[in-house]
């Protein structure tokens, strides 16, 4: 597995460069932001990297830092979310600007990344923020009115796991009394609400 590289850059262009290593050149995809922290070609470089392998083809996919490199593995675990899709985020974002998103519940901002639309924006907000818990553990970051209560996530999860859209999860959790704390309860007590609000019908038949 090739995790780092040092050598000479001798080329790049807008989506990727090249790296010459012993003689040997590496093509590294990179997001806008990374490439442009590399400088002018023959200099040295040092990337992070992670390999992707596929049946057709094998992809190096290179990083400023090892952070920018755990943000993009994170981001694949996100159903939707392929090498494309999570250099495109790290382009329009960066990392810093990813986590913020996602702890202050501003999906919206992802969908200014080529290729994401609404859909898979909130799955990303969603399961991003539960992975990395950022609105729950840093608490320098300014939470805004669309953040969520602590301990919905799993409540949400359930949701949208029943067939309910992200928007009417996230206002129902909002709605939830702030003593009722146990996951199961705050489910039901959703679930409740949302039956009543749609006329007593049980969602998904």
């Amino acid at each position: 597995m090739i995790v780092e590289l040092r050598g000479r850059l001798i080329s790049k262009n807008e989506d990727m460069c090249v790296i010459d290593v012993g003689g040997v050149g590496y093509g590294i995809e990179m997001s806008h932001r990374s490439l442009d922290q590399l400088g002018d070609v023959e200099r040295t470089v040092h990337v992070f990297t992670h390999l992707v392998i596929r049946e057709d083809a094998w992809r190096l996919i290179g990083f400023a830092t090892r952070t920018e490199r755990q943000c993009f593995l994170d981001m694949l675990q996100v159903t939707g979310v392929g090498v494309k899709a999570g250099l495109a985020l790290l382009g329009h974002l960066g990392v810093d600007g990813l986590h913020e998103a996602v702890a202050t519940g501003q999906w919206k901002q992802l969908k200014g990344a080529p290729g994401i639309g609404a859909k898979l924006a909130q799955r990303i907000q969603l399961e991003l923020s539960t992975k990395w818990q950022v609105a729950l553990e840093d608490p320098v970051i300014t939470v805004s009115d669309n953040a969520l209560p602590p301990g919905t996530d799993e409540v949400l999860a359930g949701l949208l796991g029943l067939g309910y859209t992200f928007e009417e999860a996230q206002a129902v959790c909002k709605q939830l009394p702030p003593d009722l704390v146990e996951p199961g309860r705050r489910l039901r007590e959703a679930l409740r609400r949302l039956d009543r609000s749609r006329g007593g019908l049980h969602h998904g038949g």
